[in-house]
């Protein structure tokens, strides 16, 4: 009887053994996934700040090129400087 509940001990404490490593396992891959996770939205905001200044630029390149004075000539100055910007 008492050799028995001494296998029942044993085999209960390498039972929760092995869940302990399973269960730091588990937390190895979820802090893995946290910080993936946290990776994507930080690209995600990046790639939305990048959008909005693009946009920001086609309207102010749309405003110089249709904006009132538009149509107006340029100093050689300018044009040669507005060239090497909008090549």
């Amino acid at each position: 009887m008492i050799r028995a509940a001494g296998v029942a001990i044993i085999a209960l404490v390498i039972l929760a053994a092995g869940l302990w490593v399973q269960l730091a396992a588990m937390r190895a891959d979820l802090a893995e996934a946290s910080a993936a996770l946290a990776g994507e939205r930080e690209a995600a905001r990046f790639r939305l700040r990048l959008g909005a200044a693009a946009q920001e630029a086609v309207t102010l390149d749309y405003q110089l090129q249709q904006g009132s004075g538009a149509d107006a000539p340029l100093s050689d100055y300018l044009r040669g400087a507005a060239g090497r910007v909008w090549k």
